[in-house]
């Protein structure tokens, strides 16, 4: 009820709040379930690894090179599907909720008559795509997660 009440009067502010929590959340687990050291070591290589291939002219050195490339995103890609898996259900259950939540809010972000040309009409969804995106980016970075 409280929850409802809060998302009705203040819809902006709920979905920025709910957007901050839910991506904290997100980032805190993957940065718990990940082993980060490694993580970091493999974006340090990939890093490494794309620099010497704009240099490379030799192309069967380049074909080899891309094979790495495509070894250590594996790679990556085998790290990142702990967290997801066990954060799936949960945000999708979150999102449920969310949903049910804002049914009939109208409008998060109305920037009304003033403002024609930036009118949006961005529903809880964009909105909370949108500032979850912002939020993910500050809190990787002050999270130190790779």
């Amino acid at each position: 009820m409280i929850l409802n009440d809060f998302a009705v009067s203040m819809p902006l502010i709920s979905i920025i709040v709910f957007s901050f929590v839910i991506t904290l959340a997100l980032t805190y687990a993957y940065k718990l379930l990940t082993k980060q050291e490694e993580l970091k070591v493999l974006k340090e290589k990939s890093k490494k690894l794309q620099e010497d291939m704009k240099l490379e002219k030799d192309q069967n050195k380049l074909m080899e090179m891309q094979k790495e490339m495509l070894a250590l995103s594996g790679e990556q890609m085998k790290h990142s599907m702990k967290p997801m898996l066990f954060t799936f259900l949960p945000l999708i259950l979150v999102f449920a909720g969310l949903k049910s939540l804002y049914t009939g809010v109208g409008d998060i972000i109305h920037w009304g008559a003033d403002l024609p040309l930036i009118h949006t009409g961005a529903g809880w969804f964009l909105s909370y795509i949108i500032f979850s995106m912002i939020f993910s980016i500050l809190l990787r970075k002050l999270l130190k997660v790779h």
